[in-house]
């Protein structure tokens, strides 16, 4: 039997991606204000590192342990093994959604099967999807992104999932595209902005301040090619973004304005933050040196802080851009996905995003001069389209937790 006024959360949270606490943060916010009585949990990647983020009981998505290093058993004992994990993991999904009343799945492009295959997250979103129906409990998804779908069983899993929810909302048209060519479509499905437009009141409506002397820019790093771990060639594109990026750096140094070094994903961007510190060495411009900011947030809401201390973005990682947007800051895109170029297209800024795999130093200099000089044009129209998207999420946070109580 479901329990009315707990609800819980599902996603990969707590793995030190910071766009992904972000959605999860602004859901949170808004869920609570509108079922003040209602008793929040989480299910999560990571369940330590997000329960110390957002104060609210996290557990595992499944507690069946995998396998250490060192060579593999014999088969009889892995196929006992993975039974076993098997009916572990079911048996908790049961256990945890039969104490529910709704069950979110939200944002963290988790539609997905690249990096882990389809029996990572995708079979563990089926599992509790499952388990939710059986157990009387409603299932919504709220503003999902979908990334690739390789494989045969991904599809089947996330549409079985998807088939099973009584609200389903994606983060864009793409992400409702990709999973139509996949099979699963329903008229009734809508499209909604990511769930970080909802956080607390920003300052997007706001006047922009006067351009500071010099002027300050933020430059987003991202972890490309994922440094180059799969090959030669691949480690020749990082080493080459991580050359531009040090020359764009530089470049902006000499030229007299101030430079702050942003990261979006503790664990990916971090080690790119270090190459990058090295090559700037390697050009005599050191760490920490006067109009250099390099210090790595820990969290979104340190994100947003630096963000707020600089007058232009240049920026990859999507949360990235879409935080600079949602505080009203001006935002060229070196995307290395097409939702990156989507909400730039939407917010009026197409002209300012360009590919990530064909970034060029003085192209992205002169887009940043160009859009340093419209500022005053487009940041309004942003503004407007920020309002706009919250005014969306206000309507489907109404229709999945009921309205916010009277006063």
């Amino acid at each position: 039997m479901t329990k009315a006024g707990r609800i819980a959360f599902w996603g990969n949270f707590g793995t030190r991606n910071l766009g992904n606490e972000c959605t999860l943060g602004a859901a949170l916010a808004n869920a609570r204000a509108r079922r003040p009585e209602a008793t929040f949990v989480c299910f999560c990647t990571a369940p330590e590192d997000a329960q110390s983020r957002h104060s609210v009981p996290c557990f595992p998505l499944n507690t069946a342990r995998r396998r250490g290093p060192g060579p593999p058993p014999p088969l009889l004992r892995r196929i006992a093994r993975r039974f076993r994990a098997e009916i572990r993991g079911w048996t908790e999904a049961f256990r945890a959604t039969r104490g529910l009343e709704l069950l979110v799945m939200t944002g963290t492009g988790m539609l997905t099967d690249e990096g882990e295959g389809p029996f990572g997250l995708p079979y563990d979103m089926f599992r509790w999807a499952v388990a939710a129906r059986l157990s009387g409990c409603r299932l919504a998804f709220l503003s999902v992104g979908v990334e690739g779908l390789h494989h045969v069983a991904t599809r089947f899993f996330i549409r079985t999932a998807l088939r099973l929810a009584s609200f389903r909302s994606y983060r864009d048209v793409q992400s409702r595209q990709r999973l139509r060519q996949a099979g699963f479509f329903c008229k009734a499905d809508t499209v909604y902005p990511d769930l970080a437009f909802s956080l607390a009141e920003s300052p997007a409506g706001r006047p922009l301040p006067a351009p500071t002397a010099p002027r300050r820019v933020g430059v987003g790093l991202y972890a490309y090619r994922d440094r180059g771990a799969h090959g030669p060639e691949d480690a020749a594109a990082y080493g080459a973004y991580v050359d531009k990026v040090c020359t764009l750096v530089q470049t902006l140094h000499r030229g007299g304005d101030g430079v702050r070094i942003l990261i979006g994903d503790n664990t990916y961007d971090e080690p790119v933050l270090e190459d990058v510190r090295a090559g700037l060495r390697a050009r005599g411009l050191e760490p920490g040196a006067e109009g250099l900011q390099d210090s790595p947030a820990g969290s979104f809401q340190e994100v947003l802080e630096q963000l707020r201390g600089v007058d232009v973005v240049i920026a990859s990682r999507f949360h990235n851009v879409l935080l600079a947007l949602f505080l009203g800051k001006p935002v060229v895109s070196l995307s290395y996905n097409v939702k990156n170029d989507a909400l730039l297209q939407d917010m009026g800024l197409g002209t300012y995003a360009s590919s990530l795999d064909t970034f060029d130093v003085d192209r992205t200099l002169a887009q940043l001069q160009a859009l340093s000089g419209e500022a005053g044009r487009l940041m309004p129209q942003v503004a407007r389209k920020a309002g706009e998207y919250r005014t969306a999420l206000e309507a489907q946070y109404d229709s999945v937790f009921g309205p916010k109580p009277v006063a």
